[in-house]
């Protein structure tokens, strides 16, 4: 775990050596309030602020507010997805405990400081499982200054920046763009069957401001009017069981390879679709659900953490997630549209049973009111969503193959095993 990690010409130093490391604020110590800055923890490094983000007004020593491209560490949690290093992108905020702000050394560039972080992953993921406790490991100061590690040139540092630098980069690239893709989803959904934008704006006409805003055969398919209960005309009223089924397929372990995907809701981030995280499951031991590619995985236990997503392979995944797949094609985008937003999961979240680990459930689930549009406009939604669905699956299935490459890399690259040109190659590989 402590072994020695670089090439022997470089100048051998510690972990600890290589930066200051800032730990945040104990929750203790902190008034909270309703407006303010953020305060960061582990949640907020993967899913960005949410509704379940805590905010203060309070000042604090500058050494521990975090600005946008700051470089966090993770220093306890899941020692197989939470003990990372981290860019903070998003407003000002106040570091929490267990995490360290990151200020590298004289000598040190910062970008290869955090390759360097990222490439011992593996060895934090082993300290922490020896130290683990009610699913929580740890990794610290003092294992640091145990961690013997070369420091090259700033000259080589550099150069393996610039070597490894581009996939990162296109990995960052791919999921800024999910996450535009899903905010249009979710922008149409919210226009077309919960504001019934296209009907009211043909209600009002051109000359009170209801001009057309999509493609002529597409605006004339929407209602011009309401009915009595404010549904638009020829519409029904409907829940989500008339739109999707829920898939109760139990996994007979033995019958399980050790490298099937599988899906817990550690891997799930919140509020994003985009499930890019999963395992071999090889650790599985107790019950668990087949899912498919495509299907909708939402988890039931603590709805408000707003996991769900569509799965990108087929697996297996925790019982504490619910599987659901539409009842016919062209409803694929709608359902998952429709229980990932605000609205579905605080539904999910008021109607859920148990004190301490509230779940909800598939039969409170499918009680959801919508709107059953004509089948034309769902044909549409699926038309224009759908690719925006492939899309997104197919920058997932790339991402893995760039940090799969990545990953390779940079153990060989922190270790002087291999040098600049060979990870040239390797890069024009996957390019």
């Amino acid at each position: 775990m402590y072994d020695f990690v670089g090439a022997d010409h470089w100048a051998k130093t510690t972990l600890y050596d290589l930066a200051r490391w800032k730990n945040g604020l104990a929750f203790k110590n902190i008034n909270f309030s309703a407006e303010g800055r953020p305060v960061i923890k582990i949640a907020e490094l993967k899913a960005g602020i949410t509704d379940q983000t805590k905010f203060t007004q309070a000042e604090y020593d500058r050494d521990v507010m975090v600005c946008d491209g700051d470089m966090l560490f993770s220093w306890s949690g899941n020692p197989d997805t939470s003990i990372d290093v981290f860019r903070w992108e998003g407003r000002q905020g106040w570091l929490n405990q267990h995490i360290y702000k990151v200020y590298p050394a004289e000598g040190v560039e910062e970008e290869f400081l955090f390759f360097l972080l990222r490439s011992l992953r593996p060895r934090f993921a082993e300290i922490a499982r020896n130290k683990q406790t009610t699913g929580l490991g740890h990794v610290t100061l003092g294992d640091f200054k145990q961690m013997v590690v070369g420091l090259p040139s700033k000259l080589e540092q550099r150069l393996i920046v610039a070597s490894v630098g581009p996939i990162q980069k296109k990995i960052e690239l791919n999921r800024r763009m999910n996450e535009t893709l899903e905010a249009q989803a979710r922008a149409l959904f919210r226009d077309w069957f919960v504001d019934f934008g296209p009907v009211k704006a043909r209600m009002a006409g051109p000359d009170a401001g209801g001009a057309p805003y999509l493609a002529p055969d597409l605006w004339s398919l929407f209602p011009d009017r309401l009915d009595d209960d404010g549904v638009p005309e020829g519409w029904k009223v409907a829940t989500l069981n008339d739109f999707a089924i829920c898939q109760n397929r139990k996994a007979d372990l033995e019958e399980v390879d050790e490298g099937t995907p599988y899906i817990g809701l550690e891997h799930m981030p919140r509020r994003s679709i985009a499930l890019s995280e999963w395992e071999g499951a090889e650790k599985v031991s107790s019950a668990k659900s087949w899912f498919r590619r495509r299907e909708i995985l939402f988890g039931k236990l603590r709805p408000y953490f707003h996991k769900v997503g569509i799965a990108p392979v087929d697996g297996i995944c925790s019982t504490d997630i619910v599987v659901l797949a539409p009842k016919k094609e062209r409803f694929e985008a709608l359902v998952l549209a429709c229980v990932s937003t605000d609205e579905f999961v605080a539904f999910t979240d008021l109607s859920s049973t148990g004190t301490k680990m509230p779940r909800t459930s598939w039969k409170i689930m499918k009680t959801y009111p919508m709107v059953k549009p004509g089948d034309s406009v769902a044909d549409w939604f699926q038309a224009i969503c759908g690719p925006m669905l492939d899309r997104i699956l197919s920058n997932i299935e790339e991402n893995q193959t760039l940090a799969q490459t990545r990953d390779l890399l940079l153990p060989k690259l922190m270790s002087g095993e291999i040098r600049v040109g060979a990870v040239e190659r390797e890069v024009e590989k996957v390019a």
